[in-house]
């Protein structure tokens, strides 16, 4: 916190953050170095609203805090079944390394915007520091002038900082959705797998329906991959990766020869797939 906001009293403080209680950029930029980000958590994601400034897209959103339009469809249902408006809330998830939790010598106060995290029933000092944010208490407890170690449900503890001039997707360890997280397991029986099998790769075309509303699991048909098995499907265009288990052949009556791999829709999204058809690469053990 600043050496101002340190000199105002407790009310004076309180007013000076609730008049600004979501980022909102303005219609050239998405974050302001006077914008304020309030964090929330729920299960292990981090959270805050962003609220809508003219000219503002969400494409361009998106784009900014290193993601497709599709994930903010997820982490916001019904927001693709409506028109977006000047002054709405879009839910943002935030990586914790685009929280920066220390000031060094390249830090620039005309590049950064605060970050504070907003306390929920249950909450304790240790929990937030340790656990949430991964900070010494007594930084913490320094930086927001506390003198006890008590906190309550609703109170704003300033934790960092966030770039005002966005989040790389590579911030982020799983990209997509939440169902990502799901994804790193199959990581892991992908590469258990390998044991006295040699790696297959092939390249082409993958298919997938794109108005299905269905976002069940991950699951693909191939051609050559042993059924109940587990592929490794990467789009280069967005340079991600989606491991999915077989179900079954690929019907050759069906599909042309040019089909490598028929996908399910999250599959498809999570890779940031944007037409029916997309090229990718296929890896797999035989």
């Amino acid at each position: 916190m600043s050496t101002t906001l340190r000199a105002l009293p407790t009310f004076l403080l309180w007013c000076a953050l609730i008049t600004n209680t979501q980022a909102t950029g303005d219609s050239l930029r998405y974050l302001l170095p006077k914008d304020t980000v309030f964090l929330t958590i729920e299960g292990e994601e981090k959270y805050f609203d962003h609220r809508l400034e003219k000219k503002q897209t969400l494409y361009s959103l998106s784009r900014f805090y290193g993601l497709s339009v599709e994930e903010l469809y997820y982490y916001n249902p019904g927001l693709k079944e409506k028109s977006v408006l000047v002054g709405q809330s879009i839910r943002i998830p935030i990586p914790n390394r685009a929280i920066k939790r220390y000031k060094d010598n390249t830090f620039a106060a005309g590049k950064h915007a605060s970050v504070y995290y907003v306390v929920k029933k249950g909450d304790t000092m240790f929990r937030i520091c340790r656990t949430y944010f991964r900070m010494p208490m007594e930084i913490i407890m320094e930086r927001n002038d506390m003198t006890s170690t008590t906190v309550k449900e609703g109170q704003r503890i300033h934790v960092g900082w966030i770039s005002t001039e966005g989040v790389p997707e590579s911030f982020r360890q799983f990209t997509g959705d939440p169902n990502s997280r799901r994804n790193e397991a199959m990581s892991r029986i992908y590469q258990r797998e390998k044991t006295a099998k040699k790696e297959k790769e092939h390249q082409g075309v993958a298919y997938w329906q794109k108005n299905s509303k269905e976002d069940s699991d991950f699951y693909a048909l191939h051609r050559h991959a042993p059924v109940k098995s587990v592929i490794a499907v990467t789009n280069p265009m967005s340079k991600r990766t989606v491991y999915v288990k077989v179900i079954g052949r690929i019907p050759d009556t069906v599909y042309g020869d040019d089909v490598v791999v028929v996908l399910s829709p999250i599959t498809a999204k999570v890779l940031n797939a944007k037409d029916p058809r997309f090229f990718v690469r296929v890896k797999y053990w035989e």
